[in-house]
C-alpha cells in the first residue's frame, strides 16, 4: 500500500489537470498514489483523468463519476476511498512546486513524532498566487489575502478566518477518522479540517510557498477610481451582501462543527462556536458586540474594520 495518496476531486478541469500532474510526478517520490473522481463534468476532464490512468497504471485510481456530488461531497468521495496512512489535497487547477511531498512528509512525520500518530495533524503552507496562464501575481497567498497563519492555532479566530488552502495540505488518518464526512456541516474542505486540527489536534504551518494557487478569469475585477457615486453605491451594497453571506457560511458551518463535536471540544471553544452560530439571528447591534465579545475577528485590521461597518 502506498505511504501516500494524493486526492485530487474534479469538475470541468480539463484546462488544467495535465499541469498538477506533471508537477506531481516531478516531485522525485514513489510512495504515492493518486484517488481522482470526476463530477459529472461537462468538459475532457473525464478523458483526461483516464489518459493519466492509462500512464500512471496501478499508481492513480478513478472512481465512478456518478451524479454531480459539488464540491463537499466529491471531497468526501475521494477522501472516503483512501487508505493510505497520510493523504495529500491537490486541487486540478493548481501546481505543486518542486519538493513540495518531501517538506510536508517531513513536518508530518516529525509532528506525529512528537503528538502521536493518534492525534488529527494538519500540515499546510503558504502559496504563491498566479494568474491563469501560471504569471505570478503575489509571492506569498497569506500576505496577498491578509492572512495570519499564526491565527491557526487560535480557534475562535479560526471560526471565521482560514489561513489553510487546500492544495497546500497534507493531513493524517486520525484526522480523516474525525473529520468525514464534511456534507451537511462544512463549508470549504480546508476551512472544516483546519478547525477539526485546531480543535482537536494540531495545525503546522509552513512558511514557504510550495504551490502555485492559481486564479482564474472569474475573479472580481478591481473598481476604478473614476467609479460614478452610483457605480460606487453599488459597490457598498455588493461589500454587504458578501459580509452577508461570508457570516452566514461560517454560522452554519459552526453548527455542523458544534453537533458533531460538542462533547469533545472545550468550554471555550464551544462558546465561540454558540455565538458564531447564532450570530445571522441578531440584530445589528448585538452582531457588533458579539463579535467584540467572543473574539470573532479577520486577521486584517483593514477586514475588521469592513466588518464593523457592514456587519
Amino acid at each position: 500500500m502506498p505511504e501516500i495518496e494524493i486526492a485530487v476531486p474534479a469538475h470541468n478541469c480539463a484546462a488544467w489537470l495535465d499541469d498538477l500532474m506533471e508537477s506531481i510526478l516531478q516531485q522525485g517520490a514513489d510512495n504515492w498514489r493518486i484517488v481522482a473522481r470526476d463530477d459529472a463534468s461537462t468538459d475532457d476532464t473525464a478523458k483526461c483523468l483516464a489518459v493519466w490512468r492509462e500512464r500512471l497504471g496501478e499508481r492513480m485510481m478513478i472512481l465512478p463519476s456518478g451524479p454531480n456530488l459539488g464540491m463537499i461531497g466529491n471531497y468526501d468521495a475521494v477522501l472516503a476511498a483512501t487508505t493510505a496512512r497520510w493523504v495529500m489535497f491537490a486541487d486540478p487547477d493548481d501546481v505543486w512546486k518542486s519538493g513540495k511531498m518531501a517538506v510536508d512528509l517531513a513536518a508530518m512525520r516529525a509532528a506525529e513524532a512528537e503528538a502521536g500518530a493518534h492525534i488529527p495533524i494538519v500540515v499546510c503552507s503558504d502559496a504563491e498566487v498566479v494568474d491563469a496562464q501560471l504569471h505570478p501575481i503575489a509571492a506569498s497567498y497569506w500576505r496577498w489575502s491578509r492572512m495570519k497563519p499564526s491565527l491557526c492555532s487560535v480557534f475562535h479566530r479560526l471560526l471565521v478566518d482560514s489561513p489553510v488552502l487546500t492544495s497546500t495540505m497534507m493531513v493524517n488518518r486520525a484526522l480523516l477518522k474525525l473529520s468525514l464526512p464534511m456534507s451537511g456541516a462544512a463549508a470549504c474542505p480546508d476551512w472544516w479540517h483546519a478547525l477539526v486540527a485546531c480543535a482537536l489536534g494540531r495545525i503546522v504551518c509552513l512558511p514557504q510557498a510550495t504551490i502555485a494557487y492559481r486564479r482564474h478569469s472569474s475573479n472580481d475585477s478591481v473598481v476604478p477610481t473614476t467609479a460614478s457615486l452610483t457605480s460606487g453605491a453599488a459597490r457598498i451594497r455588493s461589500v454587504h451582501k458578501r459580509v452577508e453571506r461570508l457570516v452566514c457560511q461560517y454560522s452554519a458551518q459552526a453548527s455542523g462543527f458544534s453537533g458533531r463535536f460538542e462533547s469533545h471540544v472545550s468550554a471555550a471553544d464551544m462558546h465561540a462556536l454558540e455565538a458564531a452560530e447564532e450570530l445571522p439571528s441578531l440584530g445589528a447591534l448585538a452582531r457588533r458586540w458579539s463579535v467584540v465579545r467572543h473574539g470573532l475577528w479577520f486577521g486584517s485590521s483593514v477586514k475588521n474594520v469592513g466588518l464593523m461597518i457592514f456587519l
